[in-house]
């Protein structure tokens, strides 16, 4: 099922992928830099947010129109800010959904991996906060929709005894302090979360990618704020808590949520939040994986020279002092809890020479289940069984590499290993050099950015002599290809590379690659690609731009109004309670003489709610509390046609069997749209209508 899951996710990424390639490149593709372009969407909302804070009102009265001072009255600088600050968030959820999915079909939740993953879990519901508590303090129509339902959905929580919902219904319910608590919460409280939870996410990595390329982040940040001039994000219309808007248009980003929360019960919704959460935290169990061995260090052939150190992508290597009698001052010391045995260390090592003869092949770092022995000798027996009328090709593959699985024919063979970077630059020397093959490819992993982020990378830059170790430059560069560099990058498939590549090894001058290649079928010039690039950002943020009002989400019908039914009260004592006597009373302590004895438990609240004589209401509410002696709180949002209607509402907390303690009953004639409020005022015992 795992693998499933995976395959899809892969393939549905590898078309964007590749269309992305040929606009942006392979080092400017943006599907390589998710978590980056994530947190650099997150720079834009915070300068932004910035600007929109200052001129900020935390009051009921002036949050909407502080809002809309900055929108339209401040259009030159104010107004760009606002959709700056919005399409940013917009663009961070998805950048921040496809990276989640990108990791997952990498595997990169599994193993040694499950730190980064499971800090990532709350980095998604703080990042979900934020925008909601972003839109709470626009307080337009959507603003009230989305902090009833937020209400709504905290209030099923057996941890909550009253109705926070009921905070949202009048004018005076609402205080200016709820917007100081919010403002504390968007701008301080969960940013500093944020925060933390990102150098928790990468403080494992070694050298992570916190910012995409300057290119890319100059092509994104010029299309938004193209957009944001060009499509400003608008308020909707002011709250009228006397009335219910038929519809309200919604940010399918952050608040996907809320329509579920209007046809479903909490309790659904609820369940349905933690079982994503809970499966996002044991994804990298299901199933566990299989232990690898980690890397090995032979203190025979380790000089200490650092270089495996600063390749590996985890820091799980680290030099230490000496622990044997030889001259070399430092060793390599590998961290089992941090090796995720990708090889890249084993590439890095000076001493991994196949030339070697006189010796064992075992170099001063090494993997045990695919040493670099294993890999010489798999070399010679694949090329053994290659036919010699032909160019000869060996394809050197990552393993479970899928795009390669049917490359091998009786001229081409294929060598398998953890990763890219695992082979050492000096096994290229030694296949050529040998004449164990005429040609070698290197295809990297398929997804088009390294398994173990640096493997292709490293690869790329050893083969042309920019990092140590350095490919030996009597090797001729036209006997070899990078498979995710030009000219061969731009073929889609990986076979069309392969046939692609053998041709120019049938030419017998050796010239410049680029030359003897026949043009891809996509090969596309420079200034149709730059167009391409911000064409690629243009639909991006047009997406983002639409989807963040639209589809409208509808709260009622065209012909409805809504009466909302709310109140706290107490159930009478369960027993009556008992006169102490004058002799029980001196027995306790003077400052607990009470003169009567009552037990705590109360009675359940029976609520009836009618209109034209129809039930749309009835409960029997517990007390709440540990003692059952608590208060119960009813609230109840009943949609219903508009016109004339005969209203009854009913409420008994005694002991009585028939009829009702309190009740309210009067001839209504309520308009399209009209919001009714039907309280219990404690002072006068009675129902009151608003």
């Amino acid at each position: 099922m795992l693998l499933l899951l995976q395959r899809f996710a892969t393939n549905l990424l590898l078309p964007i992928r590749r269309l992305l390639n040929q606009g942006f490149g392979y080092k400017l593709n943006p599907l390589h830099y998710l978590g980056a372009l994530t947190i650099f969407f997150c720079w834009i909302v915070i300068v932004s947010g910035i600007w929109l804070l200052i001129f900020f009102r935390t009051s009921v009265d002036g949050a909407y129109q502080s809002v809309e001072y900055i929108t339209h009255q401040q259009w030159y600088f104010g107004s760009a800010m606002r959709s700056l600050h919005r399409y940013a968030s917009d663009a961070a959820i998805i950048t921040l959904t496809l990276h989640i999915i990108r990791e997952f079909s990498i595997n990169h939740q599994r193993g040694k991996h499950w730190f980064s993953w499971i800090s990532g879990v709350p980095l998604v519901w703080i990042l979900f906060l934020l925008g909601i508590t972003g839109y709470w303090l626009v307080w337009d129509n959507m603003a009230h929709y989305v902090a009833l339902l937020s209400a709504e959905l905290l209030d099923s929580l057996p941890v909550f005894t009253g109705s926070m919902a009921r905070n949202f219904l009048t004018d005076s319910s609402l205080s200016n302090r709820f917007f100081t608590l919010m403002v504390f919460l968007h701008v301080i409280g969960l940013p500093i979360f944020f925060v933390f939870a990102i150098w928790l996410h990468v403080f494992r990595i070694s050298g992570p990618r916190i910012n995409p390329p300057r290119t890319l982040m100059i092509t994104v940040l010029a299309m938004m704020v193209l957009l944001s001039l060009l499509y400003p994000a608008l308020s909707q219309d002011n709250i009228d808590l006397s009335q219910v808007p038929e519809s309200v248009g919604l940010d399918w980003f952050y608040l996907l949520i809320y329509p579920l929360i209007q046809s479903w019960s909490p309790a659904h919704v609820w369940l349905l939040l933690i079982g994503l959460t809970g499966l996002l935290l044991l994804a990298p169990w299901l199933p566990p994986a299989r232990q690898k061995q980690v890397a090995i260090v032979d203190l025979k052939n380790c000089n200490g020279c650092e270089r495996c150190a600063n390749d590996c992508p985890y820091e799980a290597i680290s030099m230490m002092p000496r622990s044997d009698e030889t001259a070399h001052e430092q060793e390599a010391v590998v961290d089992p809890d941090l090796c995720v045995s990708c090889g890249l260390c084993v590439g890095a090592c000076p001493t991994a020479m196949p030339f070697r003869t006189r010796s064992e092949l075992i170099p001063g770092i090494d993997l045990p289940d695919l040493s670099a022995a294993e890999i010489r000798a798999t070399i010679h027996k694949v090329s053994a069984e290659l036919d010699t009328d032909k160019k000869r090709i060996l394809t050197i593959t990552c393993q479970g590499d899928s795009a390669t699985e049917n490359l091998k024919t009786k001229h081409k063979g294929i060598i398998e290993v953890h990763c890219m970077g695992q082979l050492p630059p000096s096994f290229i020397d030694y296949i050529l050099s040998r004449k164990l093959a005429d040609g070698v490819m290197m295809t990297g992993c398929s997804q088009g950015e390294c398994k173990y982020r640096f493997g292709m990378l490293w690869t790329e830059q050893r083969i042309q002599r920019q990092r140590d170790p350095m490919l030996r430059k009597r090797v001729n560069l036209h006997q070899v290809a990078l498979a995710w560099q030009k000219p061969w990058s731009e073929y889609p498939d990986m076979s069309q590379r392969l046939n692609a590549f053998s041709r120019t090894l049938d030419n017998p001058d050796g010239q410049a690659l680029n030359t003897q290649i026949e043009k891809p079928r996509f090969e596309i010039n420079k200034p149709v690609k730059l167009v391409a690039m911000f064409t690629a950002c243009g639909l991006f943020m047009l997406a983002v731009a639409r989807f963040s009002n639209w589809p409208t989400t509808t709260l009622r019908d065209a012909d409805q109004a809504v009466i909302s039914l709310t109140f706290s009260q107490s159930g009478e004592l369960l027993q009556e309670c008992r006169k102490l006597t004058q002799e029980e009373l001196d027995k306790l302590p003077a400052n607990m003489r009470k003169p009567e004895e009552c037990e705590r438990e109360r009675r359940p609240v029976k609520v009836v709610f009618k209109l034209d004589d129809q039930i749309l209401y009835e409960e029997s509410l517990a007390p709440t509390g540990i003692w059952n002696d608590g208060a119960v709180t009813v609230y109840k949002r009943i949609k219903v046609p508009h016109g004339r209607h005969q209203l009854f509402i009913g409420m008994r907390n005694s002991n009585i069997e028939q009829g009702y303690d309190y009740q309210y009953q009067s001839e209504l004639e309520l308009a399209s749209g009209q919001h009714l409020l039907v309280e219990f005022d404690d002072l006068s015992k009675s129902f009151v209508i608003n």
